[in-house]
This record gives structure tokens, sequence and C-alpha cells, in this order.
């Protein structure tokens, strides 16, 4: 008997252990609390989360734990701040944020974590670091800030406002992102391209998007934004291309556990008439009331320049449009 109680108490422990390590990343120290100071010297990348998800920032010095110094999130007081192992200089760090015409990168992580980079077949984790190159309004001739082919993910990463061009894009099969911020949308957040597959988004987050905050190009696959990803300020969120040569092959755009603020235009954009079929789930919208703005828009769309692509309107529980009004709920 008392070798059970032992042994129920060491599998206890185990657990409670194991639990507690996902309020912090591998690689990362907790230090404090929502509410309470961390201190530490130097600039390091420092995190902000709780069980198993997290947003990133670059603090100098100590600071306070609050929700209101990390990108928009809705994390609890029992989360935890902590702190990576890679310290720079606060001049380092400084010096390392350039202007908007060039390449900036700033905090710690991979080396293959840089502008212009593409990644193919690997996991890469940026440790928080923000990149940037420039920003030529919409302009669609603008180059990605990083690509990703052939199941690569890149995580824990920011997008410099001012300096996101195009983005991230998807060249070739499947490619995800996992707490990546944008903190602020140039032309597009992310681009599906002709040729891949998927593209999916878990947690992060989006600000200030004046048109698309995701775009899918590609000739069929989808686009997943799921994960607790949280976007202020947008035309749309997802937009199936409205005249590509590749329309007409069934793209497909998923969204789950999504929280979504200031969208001026629709959630989601689709083709009905190419058989596109955005599917919605939990979705959160602020001071959200029907209509306002629209969830679900039906477009017919064209091929290569072949007229111009139109608004049939927002539909519910329809063929392209798999949401119900349950899954959409106001905050």
């Amino acid at each position: 008997m008392i070798r059970k109680i032992l042994a129920g108490a060491v599998v206890a422990a185990l657990m409670g252990g194991a639990h507690a390590a996902t309020d912090y990343p591998s690689g990362y120290t907790k230090c404090a609390q929502v509410g309470s100071t961390c201190t530490m010297s130097g600039t390091h990348s420092v995190a902000l989360g709780k069980s198993g998800s997290f947003v990133y920032a670059t603090k100098t010095g100590s600071f306070t734990c609050t929700q209101s110094a990390f990108p928009s999130n809705s994390y609890p007081d029992s989360a935890w701040c902590s702190v990576g192992g890679t310290s720079t200089s606060s001049s380092s760090s400084s010096t390392s944020s350039s202007t908007s015409s060039s390449s900036s990168s700033t905090g710690s992580g991979s080396a293959s974590c840089k502008a212009g980079a593409t990644i193919s077949g690997t996991t890469v984790d940026c440790g928080g670091i923000t990149l940037g190159t420039s920003c030529d309004g919409q302009s669609e001739s603008q180059q990605p800030v990083i690509s990703l082919q052939n199941g690569a993910t890149i995580k824990n990463l920011h997008i410099k406002s001012g300096a996101a061009a195009d983005g991230i894009h998807c060249l070739a099969g499947s490619c995800t992102l996992v707490n990546v911020y944008w903190d602020g949308v140039c032309e597009d957040a992310a681009t599906l391209e002709p040729g891949a597959s998927s593209l999916t988004i878990t947690g992060g987050g989006s600000k200030n998007a004046s048109d698309k905050t995701f775009q899918h190009n590609a000739a069929n696959g989808t686009i997943t934004v799921n994960g607790g990803f949280v976007g202020d300020g947008m035309g749309k969120l997802v937009r199936s291309c409205g005249d590509c040569a590749s329309n007409g092959h069934n793209k497909k755009i998923s969204i789950n556990g999504v929280k979504l603020a200031n969208v001026s235009a629709s959630v989601v954009g689709v083709n009905s008439n190419y058989g596109d079929v955005a599917t919605i789930r939990n979705l959160q919208i602020k001071s959200y009331t029907s209509g306002k703005p629209k969830v679900c828009v039906e477009y017919k769309g064209v091929t290569d320049h072949n007229g111009s692509s139109t608004s049939i309107g927002e539909a519910w529980n329809s063929t392209a449009c798999n949401v119900s009004k349950s899954d959409v709920t106001a905050y």
C-alpha cells in the first residue's frame, strides 16, 4: 500500500511538472506572473503565456509583467512572463533596428530567421525577434519578408510595422506559422501562392491591414487560421483571389478560435462560382451585431482578368459559406 501511495505521488509530481512547463516556452525561464515585476538585465526575448500558448516581445532591463506590454492578447492573470536565455546589450538592440527602407532585426533567434530568407522543409524558431524590409502601400510587386516551402514552419516572430512588404509567402507544399505577429500589415500579411497546398496560421496576430490580411492565390489548397489568432484592424481576414489564373479549383478557408476587432468589410470572401468553401467556427468579433461586419461574403470570381470579380453578398449555411450565426459571438 505504501509503495502504491509513493508511486502515485511520483506520478502526480511528474504530471504537475509537465503541466507547469507549458506555462513558458522551451529555453525560457519563468520570471513573474501578470501584475508582478520581472527582474532581469540586458535585452532579452520575453514571453507571456499559459498552457502552451505564448506571445513575445523584446525587453531591456526589468519590466512589469502586464498584457499591455505584449502584442494584443487575452491571457488571464495567472499567465506567466518568462525570459529567453540569450542577452544582448541595450546599445546593440537599438542599433539593430533600422529604417523601413532596409532589412532589420532585433533580439535573438535562429540564424535562418532573417529578412529575404527562403526556408524549406524545417522548423525555424525566431525567438521573438522583429524583421522588416520596406512597405510600398498596396503595391503587388513587393517581395515577401520571408518565404516558406515544403513543410517549413516558422515560429515566434514579429513583422515590423511600416516594413512588412508582402509579408510571408508559402511557395510550395505545406507551410505553418506559429505565434507570428504583424505589428502592422503592408500589402498582405501572408499569401498561399499557386502551387502550394496549405498555409496554417496558429496563434499570433496582426494589426492595421488596410485590405486583406491573408490571401489565397493557390489553385486549390487550404488556408487555416486558428489557435487564438487575434486580429485588430483589417478590410478582410482572408480572401480567395477574385481574379487569378488559378481560379476554378475549389479553394478552402478554415477559421476556428479567432478573435477580431475593427473589421471594415468582411471576415472572409470566397468565390462561390468556383466552388470555394469557407468554414468558420468559434469566431469572436468586437462589438459585433448582425451584418456589422459581414462574416462570409460570396463573390463571383473571374480568371486571368476576364472581367472583374463582383460581390454576391453575405451568406449563412450555404455551400460556400459553412457558418451559422451561432458560430459568431460579440465581445
